[in-house]
C-alpha cells in the first residue's frame, strides 16, 4: 500500500499515482453498511419491521496471480442488528463468520467455503454450512461490452444445525449489469430462484418442496468519485427487490401467510 503526496503544482507522475489503485499488495479489504426495510434469508422472513442495519467486512489474500489462474482466499463477517430484537433478548440478531477460496479462470470464478451462522440474541442455535458456487462474467469475452448477465449457481449443504435437520439448498440466478455511459453509474437487475434438494423448503404436509422463492430486483450504484483514491473506492447503492415465496414453509413465516414481499435498501460500500 502506498500514499501519494502532492504539492500546489501537481506533476503528471502525481496525477497517475492518484488515479491508480493505491493498494498494490496481496491483501485487500471490502466493507459495506446496509439499511433495509426487511431481512429475508433465502425466502424466509427474519424481520420486516423496525430498523434493520447490516454491516459486513471481508479481507482478501491473493495466493496465486497468473495468466491462467488466480486464487484468492477470503475471510469475513456479516451481521444483522434489529431494533425489534427479533425473537431474542437484544438487537444483535445474527453474526455470520465465513471463509473460502476463489479460483478465477478468466471470466469464470469457482468458489468454495464455509459459514458459521451465530445468533447472539439467542433466537436460534448455531448453524454451520459448506458451500460451492460458480459464476461467469461474460463481459470479459468482449472488450468494452456495456452489460453482463453474470449467471451463477450456488450449492449450500448444512453440516450442523442445532435447530433441526441438516438440509441442502440450491440457488440459480444472474445479475444483469449495465453501465450508464461514462458516468460510472451501473444498474443491476438481480434474479434468483431458491430450491430445496433436501428439506430446505417444505410443503403443508411436511414433505420436501422443490421451489422455495424467486427474486427480481433493480438497483443502481453511484461511485463516490470525489473521495481520493488513496482512501479506497467508495460507492452508494440503492434498490428494490420483489420476493415471491413458493414453498408453504416460506409463506407460513411471512406475516401470517403472505406470499410476497417488496424490499427496499441502501448500502454504503468501500473497498481497498
Amino acid at each position: 500500500m502506498s500514499l501519494a503526496l502532492g504539492s500546489a503544482v501537481v506533476a503528471p507522475q502525481a496525477v497517475l499515482a492518484e488515479d491508480a489503485d493505491p493498494n498494490t499488495g496481496a491483501i485487500s479489504f471490502s466493507a459495506a453498511q446496509t439499511i433495509t426495510t426487511s431481512y429475508f434469508f433465502r425466502g424466509y422472513n427474519q424481520e420486516d419491521t423496525g430498523l434493520i442495519y447490516q454491516p459486513t467486512v471481508t479481507g482478501y489474500i491473493s495466493l496465486l496471480d497468473s495468466d491462467e489462474l488466480d486464487i484468492v482466499a477470503n475471510i469475513g463477517t456479516w451481521n444483522s442488528f434489529h431494533s425489534e430484537q427479533t425473537g431474542g433478548t437484544n438487537v444483535w440478531y445474527e453474526s455470520d463468520i465465513y471463509g473460502g477460496l476463489d479460483f478465477i479462470f478468466g471470466p469464470v470464478t469457482a468458489s468454495v467455503g464455509y459459514t458459521f451462522y451465530f445468533y447472539p440474541n439467542g433466537s436460534f442455535s448455531t448453524i454451520q454450512e459448506a458451500y460451492a458456487k460458480i459464476m461467469v462474467d461474460e463481459s470479459q469475452f468482449v472488450e468494452d461490452l456495456p452489460f453482463a448477465i453474470k449467471p451463477y449457481a450456488l450449492l449450500a449443504i448444512e453440516t450442523d444445525d442445532g435447530n433441526g435437520s441438516e438440509d441442502t439448498y440450491l440457488e440459480v440466478g444472474a445479475t444483469p449489469t449495465f453501465a450508464l455511459g461514462e458516468s460510472g453509474v451501473t444498474v443491476a437487475v438481480p434474479l434468483a430462484l431458491g430450491m430445496s434438494l433436501d428439506d430446505y423448503y417444505l410443503d403443508s404436509t411436511g414433505d420436501n418442496e422443490l421451489f422455495g422463492f424467486g427474486l427480481i430486483g433493480i438497483n443502481g450504484t453511484l461511485p463516490l468519485s470525489f473521495v481520493p483514491a488513496k482512501y479506497g473506492a467508495w460507492s452508494v447503492t440503492a434498490g428494490v427487490n420483489y420476493i415471491q415465496m413458493f414453498a408453504d414453509s416460506a409463506e407460513a413465516v411471512n406475516d401470517g401467510g403472505e406470499d410476497y414481499e417488496v424490499q427496499g435498501f441502501v448500502t454504503l460500500g468501500w473497498s481497498y
